[in-house]
């Protein structure tokens, strides 16, 4: 038995600066923003009146978003129980942020493949292009946004990946 996952709901990055990153994503790659968040005395506010813009949400296509957030400020309590086992944490703590992720890698279809590397070309983001050969050969591109979390756009459809197994 599997999880019954369909897919990733949202992804998120700690950026250092949210005006640049939401410029970058939103303002140069297109995505829409769909939810702002401030950050008041420890928590998430669902409100930004008023307050600073801790966390911003970017629809990226399917039923996926990502999410840019500033670093959380931590007490050195909340610190101690952060590093506990999370079936741990106080029942009213979440310590929702943690670890160093790799890349992440985006769906384009094949047929908008070669228009995804002229847009990124013209608006001057720094971009390599990869052909891989497989059963069923598929391209990347690979580009950082401001904060260098490394993006990968990605042709293969999943069904076509041989490491997936029943």
């Amino acid at each position: 038995m599997a999880l019954p996952v369909q897919g990733v709901s949202e992804l998120v990055l700690e950026v250092a600066d949210m005006d640049r990153a939401v410029s970058f994503w939103s303002e140069t790659l297109g995505f829409p923003i769909v939810d702002q968040w401030g950050y008041t005395d420890g928590q998430f506010t669902g409100s930004v009146s008023g307050t600073k813009i801790w966390a911003t949400w970017i629809y990226v296509g399917g039923n996926t978003r990502l999410g840019l957030w500033l670093p959380r400020e931590f007490s050195d309590e909340d610190k101690k129980h952060k590093a506990q086992p999370v079936s741990d944490w106080p029942d009213s703590a979440l310590y929702d942020e943690g670890g160093d992720h790799v890349h992440f890698a985006l769906y384009v279809d094949e047929s908008e493949f070669d228009s995804a590397y002229e847009f990124l070309q013209q608006t001057d983001i720094a971009v390599t292009k990869r052909e891989y050969e497989a059963e069923a050969p598929y391209q990347s591109l690979y580009f950082k946004d401001p904060d260098d979390h490394v993006v990968e756009l990605y042709t293969r459809p999943i069904e076509e990946n041989n490491q997936l197994k029943n």
